[in-house]
């Protein structure tokens, strides 16, 4: 059986990267071992070191906790930040249009 797999463009490899070398920085300043950082985070170390290699099929919010787990920012520096990007978003969400109603009809052509 043929394992699925996601075909990511450039610049996500490129981000998932990165991502995953501020992780293992984090980590080794902190002086955990994966081990440790897995137990902390909640998942084993196979998939601490997936993250740290740039593996998309890690969960993100396997890749989110273990970046907050080790203080990397990700969309913002600080709660402060975030909770500022959260009203933003909300914000922005408020000025989007209702979801029109569309009538779906069947197709029996086969």
């Amino acid at each position: 059986m043929k394992k699925n797999t996601l075909s990511l463009s450039v610049i996500s490899q490129t981000a998932l990267g990165v991502l995953g070398q501020l992780i293992k920085v984090a980590r080794l300043e902190r002086r955990l071992s994966q081990v440790e950082l897995a137990e902390r985070v909640g998942v084993s170390r196979h998939t601490i070191i997936a993250i740290e290699k740039a593996d998309p099929r890690v969960a993100i919010g396997a890749v989110l906790e273990t970046a907050a787990v080790l203080g990397v920012p990700l969309l913002a520096e600080d709660t402060a930040g975030l909770n500022k990007l959260v009203n933003t978003v909300a914000s922005l969400t408020t000025l989007l249009p209702a979801r029109s109603k569309r009538k779906t009809q069947l197709n029996d052509d086969f």
